[in-house]
Formats: C-alpha cells, structure tokens, sequence
C-alpha cells in the first residue's frame, strides 16, 4: 500500500514538474510583445510649381522628384501648389498641420536653343540643345535651411526641318536632373528620423521683436528715408546668365520710382527669411526685396512670356506683402534671344514695382516709407 501510495506521489510530482515550463510559455504568450516605434518620418514636398504658374512642364517636375524620393525611400507627402518663400516663412505652421519633419522645395530653370545644319540647299537639319538646372533645398521646420542640392540634366532633340515636340525634350532634361538633385540631397544628410523636431529651437528662444533692428536704426543716415535690400535675380547654382542684366535693370526702376535700395550679393532666396534681421542690420535697411520671376521663350513663335513676383520682406523674417505681374513681347523673329529675355522682364518690372510700393510714384514727404 505504501508502494502504490509513493508511485502516485512521484507521478504527480513530476506531471507538476513538466506543467511549470509548459505554464511560463503559456503566460509568455499572452503578454504583449513590445513593437519598436518607426523612425521613419515624413518630410513636406511643396510643388515646383507656384499659384498661377504657366509653366506647363511644372507638374511634371514634381511628380518626379516625388517619384525619385519614393524610390530612394524617402517618406514624402506632396503639398498643394504654394509660394516658395512664403511656405519657407510659413515652415512651422506647414509641419505642424502635415505632421512632418520638414519641406522640400524646388526650384530650376530651363532653356533651349536652335541650332541649323544646312546639308543641301533644300535640306535642312534641326537641332535644340535643351538645359535644365533643378534646385532642391530641404527646410527645417524653423524656416532655416538644413542642406540644398542642384543638378542638371540635357537633351538634345534633332531631326530634318522638324524636331517634333519641343516640350517632351524638356521633360526629360528636367526628369534626368530630378533623380540627380535627388541622389544628392539624401547624400548630403536628409531629415529622415522623428527626432528631427526636437532639435530646433523653440519660439522662446527666437529673437523677439523687441530684439530686432528697428525701422529707425535701420535707415542710412545720410537718405531721410526707408531703403531695402534687393536680393539678385537668380538662385545660386541654377542662376540665369541673363541674371545679372535683369538684377542691374530692376535697381534702375526702382531708383527711378524714387525708392532707395542696395543690391545684394547673390544670395538663397530660401535663406532671407532665417537671416532677415541680421542682413538688415548688415546693411542698414528697413526690410528686403526679394524678386523671382520665370521667363519662357519660343524661337519658333517669336514670343516671350515673364512672370515676376515682389516679396517684400521685413526685418523680423515675415513677408509683409507680396506683388506678381505678367509679361508678353511677341515678334516675328528673335534675333537676339537673351535681349528679349531681358526686355520682356523690364516690362514686368514697372507694374509690379507699382503694386508692391503703391505711394512709391506718389509725392512723399521726406521720411515715409512708400
């Protein structure tokens, strides 16, 4: 009896014994695993092209940069068309409502030019060399430039009294220039990561207003009056060669409206808004002209469109007011295409100065700002 007793004894210990590993695995099962939080983080694509854009190569433009970014991937969402400064200006208020680590802008400039091979007296070769320079700066989401790429893409569509479609050669110039900006800026260190945020400073510690330059200090002793800075015509590194003539022309009309103003050296148009107040400072202005204009030319119509827009920027890094005028010179030929482009951005220049500086043609009393 005491045999049989003993046997159950050890039988029951040792089924207790296999049920303890059994039960921890059981109780294991049932507790949550921890599931690691993704890094990845979005960033803000605004679109090439702005409100009221005519360029019909713009929307291509964004769709592959965006296709570029997908493929390296960059986690990117696509904004609605915006101004470029002001989405620079607006930076914070972007990330916040599309829950992003920072933006993307664009921006580029592209020409084509005509070259003809006479093979016999009726016979004629067409070729139209087409450039396009691209610009992609990635902005904190304090306004501030974290890094900037740029590239270049070509195309050189030919054919025999006829090249086909002109744009199509465009499109592609930009569509090479596309997926080289955007190998280049996730090279030079992109802000992939949700800890990017943390890293900019607080609205506490940016300059208040008090501590910015003001109006009266910010005036040259010598004019009595308000004068600004004029940023050049151009980005760096997509600059137009007809950038410096446009720049020279634009400071005459605007001296000749009677308003005072410096010519900068060349400078980011992204990069005035973070660097308002110290620039004004520098030069002893009251605030910061910044122009932009896209200029499109067809050597086959003749025709030449600019499209200009005044951003008048305040010491504080806000723009105060903006002014876009529009601008078409038609001929039968063009014999001197950089001319042209010229001149049809002069004609641009009178009405826009008179939007953004409307008492500037008025008499003023010494003093006054227009």
């Amino acid at each position: 009896m005491f045999r049989i007793a003993l046997q159950r004894w050890a039988f029951v210990a040792f089924a207790f014994t296999l049920s303890i590993p059994g039960f921890a695995s059981a109780q294991s099962t049932l507790l949550p695993s921890p599931t690691p939080k993704s890094t990845e983080a979005q960033l803000l694509l605004v679109p090439f092209q702005e409100p009221g854009s005519t360029d019909p190569h713009a929307a291509a433009v964004t769709a592959d940069i965006a296709s570029d970014l997908a493929a390296s991937g960059i986690n990117a969402i696509v904004g609605t068309p915006m101004n470029h400064l002001r989405a620079v200006a607006d930076a914070a208020k972007l990330c916040s409502s599309n829950h992003t680590v920072g933006l993307l802008i664009p921006d580029g400039r592209y020409e084509q030019t005509l070259k003809r091979f006479a093979v016999t007296f009726f016979l004629t070769i067409l070729r139209y060399p087409t450039h396009a320079a691209l610009r992609l700066d990635e902005i904190r989401c304090s306004g501030r430039v974290h890094s900037s790429a740029v590239a270049t893409g070509d195309a050189a569509p030919s054919g025999v009294d006829s090249v086909g479609n002109l744009g199509a050669a465009v499109d592609a110039a930009f569509r090479v220039a596309a997926k080289r900006v955007v190998r280049k800026i996730i090279a030079a260190g992109i802000s992939t990561t949700v800890s990017q945020p943390t890293s900019l400073p607080s609205p506490t510690s940016l300059p208040s207003p008090t501590s910015l330059p003001s109006p009266t200090t910010n005036l040259a002793p010598t004019l009595g009056r308000h004068s600004y800075l004029v940023i050049p015509f151009g980005q760096p590194g997509i600059a137009d060669p007809r950038a410096p003539a446009i720049s020279n022309a634009f400071i005459k009309r605007l001296k000749r409206s009677g308003i005072s103003v410096t010519l900068a050296p060349p400078t980011d148009d992204s990069r005035v808004i973070a660097r308002a107040a110290r620039l004004c400072t520098s030069y002893k202005v009251s605030g910061i002209i910044v122009p932009t204009i896209r200029i499109e030319q067809s050597e086959d119509t003749g025709s030449s469109f600019a499209s200009l827009r005044l951003s008048l920027v305040g010491c504080a890094g806000t723009i105060r007011r903006q002014a876009e005028t529009h601008a078409r010179i038609g001929s039968l030929l063009i014999l001197n295409f950089g001319a042209k482009a010229v001149a049809v951005a002069e004609q641009s220049m009178k009405p826009a100065i008179a939007e953004l500086f409307p008492k500037a043609s008025s008499a003023t009393p010494a003093g006054n700002a227009p």
